[in-house]
């Protein structure tokens, strides 16, 4: 790792613990959803702190979210703060991610969502490697087709569509656009958490309550 500033941001969407993971709710409570929620977004975060210092590929870390409780914890940790006005769902939220990141020099911007069951360290180097063209997009698919890891250079190379088959629809984009795109399976990261069956071992761990909501 050189010691140039860093010109990839890596972002983590989050919205309010509260409103979180509701596909868990015919099992579990509003409570439970929150806790499994918070307990994501923290081992996310140290996941991603943890690499930033082994990586090759030197990376800024910043969370998205409107959540002023989310917010306050992200405050005291080392990572940059993008706050939305108010909530308009995951794609305004990273539309605003990417224009942050243009705005602040950004060349590249990695989205990697704070719900990913097992993140792999030599996984997320390897996927961090593959984004060398300065017109590209990475593409991790999520086990239900869904788009997990995206990389885009430069960070609005895309206009987002998570949502219902979001992984076709955005390397339908970059073909139109003329994008250089790399398909990247991953087995760590294709699995996150949305229904109980994707709990299964973690749901212990996930459930614990802890004395309060700090991110690390």
């Amino acid at each position: 790792m050189t010691g140039s500033a860093p010109k990839t941001l890596v972002v983590v969407p989050v919205k309010d613990f509260a409103k979180a993971k509701s596909r868990l709710g015919p099992h579990l409570d509003a409570t439970e959803r929150a806790t499994v929620a918070a307990n994501l977004f923290a081992q996310t975060l140290q996941f991603l702190q943890g690499a930033q210092k082994q990586c090759c590929t030197a990376f800024d870390i910043a969370v998205v979210t409107s959540s002023l409780e989310i917010a306050s914890t992200v405050n005291e940790c080392s990572v940059h703060l993008i706050l939305e006005g108010q909530e308009d769902g995951l794609n305004s939220a990273l539309t605003t991610a990417a224009l942050w990141a243009k705005a602040h020099d950004y060349e590249t911007l990695c989205v990697l969502p704070a719900d990913i069951a097992a993140p792999d360290f030599d996984e997320f180097e390897r996927l961090l490697s593959l984004a060398g063209s300065p017109r590209s997009l990475v593409l991790c698919p999520a086990h239900d087709y869904g788009t997990n890891v995206l990389i885009a250079t430069p960070p609005d190379a895309i206009t987002f569509t998570y949502g219902n088959a979001s992984f076709q629809k955005h390397q339908a984009q970059a073909a139109e656009r003329g994008l250089d795109c790399v398909i990247a399976p991953s087995s760590s990261f294709s699995k996150d958490i949305d229904y109980m069956e994707d709990l299964a071992d973690l749901q212990p761990r996930l459930l614990a309550k802890h004395g309060d909501r700090r991110a690390v």
